[in-house]
């Protein structure tokens, strides 16, 4: 008797204790912002009418928009996954993903954040050396729910971008 009881307190006290799981099954993200068109090297274009964007998880496709005639786009119920990818296409420009890695949101009390990610996509003239782009995102990033926004990888950006710009570079000379 002693025991069934103490096994039932020890289940009531786990949420207290943080040692049960949270129930992230109700846990919503949103994703708004504007994509805009560039020929590189400008990053100051017009906002891209049409853009899609597209929200994936585990290798399926949970969410997506697309864009405005200004180039907005907003993408509201997005549900909780531990990380996401996020691919932002357009038919003439070159396709941009970004990794996101939003455990942290998953770990804390509230039940939604609201992401903001303006994407510049660069005009695709079919050069070779860009198929990269096709299978490895161009940016990593972990939001933070202390500073609520992302946290870059500036490292593997900065390479990425090199990359990038040492191809478009060499067709633009």
């Amino acid at each position: 008797m002693i025991r069934r009881i103490l096994f039932v307190w020890v289940l009531g006290a786990l949420p207290f204790l943080g040692l049960a799981q949270k129930d992230v099954s109700k846990k919503i993200l949103s994703l708004a912002g504007k994509v805009t068109s560039a020929e590189y090297p400008d990053t100051l274009g017009k906002g891209l009418n049409k853009a899609v964007v597209e929200i994936f998880a585990e290798g399926k496709k949970i969410a997506s928009d697309t864009a405005s005639s200004s180039g907005v786009y907003k993408i509201k119920k997005i549900p909780y996954f531990p990380s996401i990818q996020i691919v932002f296409k357009e038919s003439r420009h070159l396709t941009k993903m970004i990794d996101m890695d939003v455990t942290e949101f998953g770990n804390d009390n509230a039940q939604t954040v609201a992401i903001n990610m303006d994407v510049v996509l660069y005009k695709d003239h079919d050069f070779m050396g860009v198929n990269f782009l096709k299978s490895k995102p161009f940016g990593k990033g972990k939001y933070s729910m202390k500073e609520k926004g992302v946290l870059w990888d500036d490292n593997y950006y900065f390479e990425m971008r090199a990359r990038l710009d040492a191809v478009l570079k060499a067709y633009s000379e």
